[in-house]
């Protein structure tokens, strides 16, 4: 099959407009109707519903997304680690989450290519059940979770602990008016809101709520509030008003590199991960 018929599938599913799809794609719309004519000739089944400015997707075009995702994701691995510079002779491929690599990961890769000159990497980022579908689907050699997943074939070790504190950008506040005054909560999983709702479950509903710290920590500036935020981002912040509530309760976050158990790549993955300790 064309990869190309797979990438305008998914450009048309992203846009939901031929004519947008086509410009992306740098295509005529003609172009992007021929291929997806042909992707549905070719599966024998209808991928798009067309309507006057309305496209959905069919049952069949909704299952075929994850496929297609993967196999782009596979042909652009193959194509990479064919096309290896001499110099390098392996690579690896890492993923884990958007917050992940900005608090905690962000300095890792570099020490990586220091220390493994050799080793090409590839990084991504991804939510946590896109990452652990990429990892058992081997796209992925090696993820990191805030949680360690419960699936057989994979390997889960701890490697260290995110530290979350509530921060403020109101001067001297306590920990219950922080709470009461432009609160923005962040979404760090299972654990946390397990802990957030025993500690703090008669607050009032936060002004905001995210998955991604860094909106929370531009909010909190522009208008004066408080989050649950990692350590490390206020001792790297460059925002003199953000301080950590004093008295206010921690929570520690453990933060697992997980792997298939029979990868064909388990030395090099065990050769990378002690540079991942955090």
């Amino acid at each position: 099959m064309d990869i190309e018929l797979l990438k305008t599938f998914l450009e048309v599913k992203n846009t939901r407009h031929f004519g947008k799809a086509a410009d992306n794609l740098y295509l005529t719309q003609a172009a992007v109707s021929a291929r997806v004519k042909q992707l549905e000739d070719y599966l024998g089944v209808k991928l798009f519903i067309r309507l006057r400015n309305n496209i959905q997707l069919t049952a069949e075009g909704e299952r075929l997304i994850p496929h297609a995702e993967t196999m782009l994701v596979a042909w652009s691995r193959a194509r990479q680690e064919v096309a290896l510079e001499l110099e390098q002779k392996h690579q690896l491929n890492i993923g884990t989450t958007a917050g992940l690599w900005h608090f905690v990961l962000q300095n890792k890769l570099s020490m990586i290519h220091e220390q493994l000159p050799d080793l090409a990497l590839r990084a991504e980022a991804h939510n946590a059940d896109e990452l652990l579908r990429l990892v058992t689907e081997r796209i992925l050699d090696v993820v990191l979770f805030y949680e360690a997943p419960n699936v057989p074939e994979l390997t889960a070790k701890p490697i260290g602990k995110l530290k979350l504190v509530l921060a403020s950008t109101i001067p001297q506040v306590t920990s219950k008016d922080a709470l009461a005054d432009n609160y923005v909560y962040v979404d760090w999983g299972t654990a946390f809101g397990m802990f957030h709702a025993k500690r703090f479950g008669d607050a009032p509903p936060a002004v905001l709520h995210t998955n991604m710290a860094s909106i929370a920590e531009s909010f909190i500036k522009d208008h004066k509030g408080s989050a649950f935020l990692p350590v490390r981002l206020l001792e790297s912040s460059t925002n003199e008003d953000l301080k950590m509530v004093e008295g206010a309760p921690g929570f520690s976050r453990d933060v697992f590199v997980v792997y298939r158990s029979n990868s064909d790549r388990i030395e090099l993955i065990d050769e990378v991960v002690p540079y991942l300790i955090l």
